[in-house]
């Protein structure tokens, strides 16, 4: 019987793009609960701003080490497997870090977390990906990586409540971890298209190894893994020490900073617009989209500086609106950031792909600018202005993804002309 190819149509689509955002969430809702939770757990085990620095590092360290391993999994199988798989270990595990008495205990749930949430961008992307045409893929992926900050929003607005509410930074692990459980066995019964590969040929044959050398033939690629790199060293120190920052400059409690920062994810529904701009330039420029990244990305470094400057020396009320700017601008970037990887590598090694890229980056970028925040502001004195310290340090390192974008534009047009998505339905 000849093959069909895989195509849904726009109900199972949309099912299928619900499904993986509401997992997405779930995923980023988990970092924020750590990120509103950080200053009491380091009051509750008594730790440094460096050992506290090393929690959602470690997270990162978990993502980075397994990503490559479930990439190669969701290439070669079933994302749909993949994914439900991951969002049991990082449901199960969220609920674990709650049960921690113990530093260790709590290192290791953090690490387990991350080595759930490893398998998910791959395989969750190179799903949508194929799954809606390619005219229209950055708009799909910039709804996807949408859910990011408004799991985020909600994990900081509900993580703050809990523990006002409680007194006790445990309680919103225990309420994340269910729905993930959920979503996950709803996944596995979506509709997946087939492992890209020859007839005969099996799961994890030298065939399929020898292409991963051919990865980093293409020159836009291993750019872009440096960009990204860069760009992960200020974004996920943001990410696990603004809270922080807020708290100790400004003298507020975890619920009022939860809900404002919270307040800022939401605006982040408005990402998807970078996406329509990005597409629509692509459609007049064959290097549009590396083109809008570069616009994005300076006007992002250019105000997040402006924005960690002045914190502490306006009120609050005054440095909001100019944080938010570099927030959204910040979420403007990642669709065109998600969406270049697929545009320049073939089908069967596109989640491998996305794996390598996030492994490294993760490695080089995200876990290593927490834990800088928190050596700098050890080294500094410590306090709010250690923090802002670090942060700022942040800066000039990811501005540097300004040039590596610029020289990926020289290859990225001849890259993408190669490459085909068709592929065969896996049922």
């Amino acid at each position: 019987m000849q093959e069909k190819t895989y195509q849904v149509g726009r109900g199972m689509g949309i099912t299928i793009l619900i499904v993986l955002c509401l997992l997405q969430l779930s995923d980023w809702a988990d970092r924020s609960i750590l990120a509103i939770s950080l200053q009491a757990i380091k009051t509750a085990f008594n730790l440094t701003d460096a050992q506290a620095g090393m929690l959602p590092s470690l997270l990162q360290v978990g993502v980075a080490l397994f990503l490559i391993p479930s990439a190669v999994l969701a290439d070669r199988f079933a994302r749909r497997k993949v994914i439900m798989g991951m969002a049991l270990i990082w449901s199960v595990f969220t609920i674990v870090t709650g049960l921690a008495t113990q530093l260790w205990q709590l290192l290791l749930a953090r690490f387990m977390v991350g080595t759930g949430e490893a398998g998910y961008q791959p395989a969750g992307q190179t799903w949508l990906g194929l799954t809606f045409p390619k005219q229209i893929r950055t708009r799909i992926l910039a709804i996807f990586m949408m859910c990011m900050p408004i799991g985020v929003a909600l994990g900081l607005f509900l993580g703050g409540y809990l523990l006002n509410l409680t007194g006790d930074w445990r309680a919103a692990f225990f309420v994340f971890g269910i729905p993930g459980v959920i979503l996950a066995i709803i996944a596995f019964f979506l509709p997946d298209y087939k492992a890209a590969r020859p007839q005969g040929e099996g799961a994890l044959s030298k065939a399929y190894f020898k292409q991963w050398g051919d990865l980093f033939k293409v020159r836009s690629y291993w750019l872009f893994i440096i960009t990204t790199t860069l760009l992960f060293f200020l974004v996920f120190a943001i990410q696990a020490w603004i809270p922080t920052a807020i708290m100790r400059t400004y003298d507020m409690d975890p619920l009022t900073v939860g809900t404002v920062m919270g307040a800022v994810g939401l605006l982040n529904l408005l990402a998807p617009i970078s996406g329509l701009l990005a597409d629509r330039w692509q459609m007049r420029s064959k290097i549009g989209r590396p083109l809008f990244l570069v616009v994005i990305t300076v006007l992002a470094m250019s105000s997040m500086l402006v924005s960690i400057l002045l914190v502490g020396k306006i009120s609050f009320e005054s440095w909001l609106p100019a944080y938010i700017v570099s927030a959204l601008l910040l979420a403007f970037m990642v669709p065109v950031m998600n969406v270049l990887v697929h545009d320049v590598i073939p089908v069967p090694v596109r989640a491998v792909a996305v794996g390598i890229l996030l492994a490294i980056s993760q490695l080089g970028g995200g876990v290593l600018g927490p834990v800088f925040v928190g050596v700098v502001s050890d080294a500094t004195g410590g306090g709010a202005q250690g923090i802002i310290n670090g942060l700022f340090w942040t800066i000039p390192v990811a501005a540097l993804s300004i040039v590596t974008t610029l020289l990926m534009t020289k290859y990225y047009a001849a890259d993408s002309a190669k490459i085909s998505d068709v592929v065969m339905a896996e049922r």
